[in-house]
């Protein structure tokens, strides 16, 4: 019966083709879990909320800014990742109750990600995060007087949700958003604490190191 071997010819040539095949294949060596991040977005600030002076009913006006980030983290498993960022927010102008000043905000967070799987290199994630936040008013003005500066440190506290992409073997591409809350933060002498948030459209590459 020549038919049942010339089955087993065409399956046994089948299988030669795709060890062929596997075997021409591009491999991808495994990266170390870490890699290096660095962001660039704009950032939709919330007006200060302070927590003792009568600013707040005044309609205070905070304009937005621009964002510079730094970062390394570590994949700890396929679904799980962490990292540690640093961020600068460019001076946005703030007024209220005739004050006037440069506004400015250093953040330093400690992240984590919960990757929710792969579709064609399109990977989407949500994460929070939690650190420090460290705000700045430069040239103060008050009815016409330079008052000079103020800062201050404060609780910082982010939710993250986004899409990374895979460029190459080792390079994506970051899409996401983050609310970032600032609180209590406290400028020191007389002034109150006060809390501030904003919403940040971020765009970012991380280097995956093998």
């Amino acid at each position: 019966m020549p038919a049942p071997a010339r089955a087993a010819d065409l399956g046994a040539s089948g299988l030669g083709a795709a060890d062929d095949l596997l075997a021409k294949a591009p491999t991808v060596e495994d990266s170390s879990g870490w890699y290096l991040r660095g962001d660039v977005g704009y950032v939709f600030n919330e007006t200060p909320d302070w927590s003792a002076l009568n600013f707040n009913s005044t309609d205070p006006a905070l304009g937005d800014a621009w964002l510079l980030g730094v970062g390394a983290g570590f994949r700890v498993t396929d679904w799980l990742r962490v990292d540690a960022t640093a961020d600068y927010r460019t001076e946005a102008d703030y007024t209220t109750a005739g004050l006037s000043a440069d506004y400015s905000v250093a953040t330093f967070m400690a992240n984590a990600y919960i990757d929710l799987g792969t579709w064609n290199g399109f990977t989407p994630y949500v994460g929070a995060g939690i650190g420090a936040g460290f705000a700045s008013f430069d040239d103060i003005d008050f009815g016409g007087s330079r008052l000079g500066s103020t800062d201050g440190w404060g609780l910082a506290w982010g939710l993250m949700a986004g899409v990374a992409v895979s460029l190459g073997p080792n390079w994506m591409l970051d899409v996401g958003y983050r609310y970032l809350a600032l609180d209590g933060v406290d400028l020191g002498g007389a002034m109150p604490d006060f809390d501030q948030s904003a919403h940040e459209i971020r765009i970012g590459a991380r280097y995956l190191i093998d």
